[in-house]
């Protein structure tokens, strides 16, 4: 095992006990948002509204897929 996926890994596992705890302080970057595993049915989504130079936190993300579903951009 490579130390990227590692890093994954652990990425992963962070997001899942953030998003069970609803804790939405934690932020990452679009990179990390689409491979998650959360976001695996919104990846394409997920390219096109997220910047590559920012992050998010999983309340704006969250926030920008609402937004676009109703048909604005943000």
């Amino acid at each position: 095992m490579t130390k990227k996926q590692t890093a994954l890994e652990k990425a992963e596992v962070t997001t899942e006990v953030a998003a069970n705890t609803g804790t939405s302080l934690l932020e990452f970057s679009k990179e990390q948002l689409v491979k998650s595993r959360r976001y695996v049915h919104r990846r394409d989504a997920l390219n096109a509204l997220l910047e590559d130079d920012r992050v998010y936190s999983f309340a704006q993300v969250e926030e920008i897929l609402k937004n676009f579903d109703k048909g604005g951009l943000q």
